[in-house]
């Protein structure tokens, strides 16, 4: 879930080519990994509402039908989800490419299921669909709203951008943003996050 207790500043991160992959997480019993399939936008669309990031589900699934839709034919490539014993989808990663920048879109674990390694999981699967050399250069966008994932991406060897954003993306504000993390981190992990910026 996204905590907007703190101010909202849109952050950059950056996973350095030839990093070697983080191993697949072992999933809950029953839980597996797949790709997507015709249909899987709904899914999408209600763990993107469910974490937030959009007011409605229709509104993320019109998001989805202007922005992969087009390119259905990448999304069983690109797009992944961590599903349950009994078929339901509860976790998204996909491993865009855009304007020739490898970027991490969207990840996401609905709420009921936070905290059991799903989200980890799914980003671990997403990276190795990424095209190309066999480990790429990987941004994402995130924001400090998502204080918790940052954690998250930088344990898989993202780091916070101090300059540059993604050419189809919103600003960095890494400096603002870092003074909003302060608030939220342990002092220990905060300085850590600064010292590892690039």
């Amino acid at each position: 879930m996204l905590d907007r207790s703190i101010p909202y500043f849109s952050l950059y991160m950056r996973r350095p080519a030839a990093l070697p992959l983080p191993p697949t997480p072992t999933l809950p019993d029953g839980f597996f990994a797949r790709a997507y399939l015709p249909g899987d936008e709904r899914h999408w669309a209600r763990i993107e509402h469910a974490v937030g990031e959009f007011p409605t589900a229709a509104e993320a699934l019109c998001y989805f039908s202007q922005q992969y839709a087009p390119q259905a034919a990448l999304l069983a490539q690109r797009c992944v989800f961590i599903v349950t014993p009994e078929g339901l989808p509860v976790a998204t990663a996909t491993a865009w490419q855009q304007g020739g920048v490898n970027a991490l879109h969207w990840v996401a674990c609905d709420p009921a299921h936070q905290g059991r390694g799903l989200g980890r999981a799914a980003v671990a699967e997403a990276l190795r669909r990424f095209p190309g050399e066999e480990s790429p250069e990987i941004w994402l966008h995130t924001q400090t709203w998502s204080h918790r994932a940052v954690r998250l991406y930088h344990r898989l060897g993202f780091r916070l951008v101090r300059q540059g954003a993604l050419p189809y993306g919103s600003a960095n504000e890494y400096g603002a943003g870092m003074a909003a993390l302060r608030a939220v981190y342990p002092a220990e992990f905060w300085t850590l996050l600064a010292e590892t910026s690039v």
